[in-house]
């Protein structure tokens, strides 16, 4: 595809496609996943557009002889396509790179369906972060943070507040990257209504809780509760604020929290602890975040102008923003997001590797003397915290900015080191 925008996922997808016989690429619906899919696809198989004659073993198998890597797009609209593709791995005695699955809903448990461990991998894909559609220059990447390389980097200027409303607002959706501002928007209000009238109604076992409206109430609060750790029983009080209605029962919200999961519109950050086992980590409450900050703005019908006169929803959306887009630099450097909270003590977020290595980011919208004081006293507190518990000091500490304050000259050398701690804008973060 000549107009195709190059993902970080493409690497590890053909890096998969070298060990595990099927790759299995789930993500939210409009992420790309069928377009990355098809880069490294010799033929393909859209499930929404065929019939399976009576859905028999053979009929599938028979869709199945094509030319490897075969992609089979959407396969849970044929949910026995995934022991047919498990099967077909095992009698092509577990050849790598033969087939591309993508879905943008997982289904309920099925005690028939075989968990396809040792067949079948899965490789997460999200919205475009800020370097894939080209609002991050890359300047400062991850992996040289974690290699201990230092942070220098200049650029022309950061973003502009309005430059970060809009691309909270606008979103990471491929479709909708190209298009003026006023097409993008509503092309995410298009997005909501589809997921809260058909994605979510589907993915709901309960007819009973198959309600447009009460979905667009629990995606509100989750939307008015973003970056925080806020729990159920909280989240269903909040779904009647400002509303005509009694908050949701114990039952009725977890049942479309699920929901949202399945289709991931949802993406909670879990807790961090300097053990891997950590109780202190497992029994904290995770951070609710959505799959991108303009779902968000969109259900709250909250436009680029109105956001900047909102500054303390503006910084939540802010922190969803960077969450995204630290899940994709992760990924790519085979690295996990977490936060870290304990005592009443939170540091924003954690991205730890395999070996052990970390780094902390603390996160706010503006950078000014007094944001920055801020960050570096949090910081400088988890490090002492990582000496008293005696373990790994982390790979570098990262005060993380969007915006310069209206005071700031935004020519300055935008990311650098200063008292041990990295400053660096998320226009210049990088995988």
């Amino acid at each position: 595809m000549p107009d195709y925008l190059p993902r970080l996922a493409d690497s590890r997808l053909r890096n998969m496609l070298e060990f595990s016989p099927a790759v299995v690429i789930e993500g939210p619906r409009g992420c790309g996943k069928t377009t990355t899919a098809t880069q490294a696809a010799s033929s393909v198989l859209a499930m929404d557009e065929i019939e399976i004659a009576g859905g028999t073993t053979g009929a599938m198998r028979a869709l199945l002889n094509q030319e490897p890597p075969l992609l089979v797009d959407e396969w849970q609209v044929a949910p026995g396509m995934w022991n047919a593709v498990r099967r077909e791995c095992d009698r092509r005695g577990g050849t790598a790179g033969q087939f591309i699955l993508t879905g943008s809903s997982t289904l309920p448990d099925n005690p028939i369906r075989h968990s396809g461990a040792g067949r079948l991998a899965t490789l997460r894909l999200r919205t475009l972060s800020s370097y894939e559609s080209g609002a991050s220059n890359g300047a400062v990447s991850l992996g040289s943070i974690f290699a201990g390389q230092r942070v220098d980097a200049a650029a022309e200027q950061a973003l502009s507040r309005p430059d970060c409303a809009e691309l909270i607002c606008r979103g990471g959706w491929p479709a909708s990257l190209r298009m003026p501002l006023d097409q993008a928007l509503r092309y995410v209000e298009s997005y909501v209504d589809a997921m809260c009238g058909v994605d979510v109604r589907r993915s709901i076992d309960t007819p009973a809780y198959r309600n447009v409206e009460t979905a667009r109430l629990v995606l509100r609060s989750l939307a008015r509760n973003i970056g925080t750790s806020a729990s159920v029983s909280a989240l269903a009080r909040d779904t009647a604020a400002g509303e005509t209605v009694s908050p949701l029962d114990r039952k009725t919200l977890p049942a479309f929290l699920e929901a949202f999961e399945r289709i991931f519109l949802r993406e909670d950050c879990p807790a961090w602890g300097f053990r891997p086992a950590s109780k202190k980590a497992t029994r904290a409450r995770p951070k609710r975040f959505l799959c991108d900050p303009s779902i968000a703005t969109s259900v709250l019908r909250i436009s680029p102008r109105r956001l900047l006169e909102e500054p303390e929803f503006m910084g939540g959306a802010f922190e969803a923003l960077v969450m995204r887009d630290l899940r994709a630099y992760a990924d790519a450097n085979d690295a996990a997001v977490r936060y870290y909270a304990e005592s009443g003590f939170e540091v924003d977020a954690v991205v730890e590797n395999r070996d052990g290595s970390w780094i902390a980011f603390e996160v706010k919208l503006t950078r000014s003397d007094h944001t920055l004081a801020k960050s570096k006293r949090a910081l400088q507190l988890l490090i002492q915290r990582t000496q008293k518990a005696g373990k790994r000091p982390p790979s570098k500490l990262v005060a993380l900015f969007g915006v310069n304050a209206p005071s700031e000259h935004t020519g300055l050398r935008i990311a650098y080191e200063e008292d041990g701690i990295a400053i660096v804008p998320l226009a210049a973060l990088g995988p």
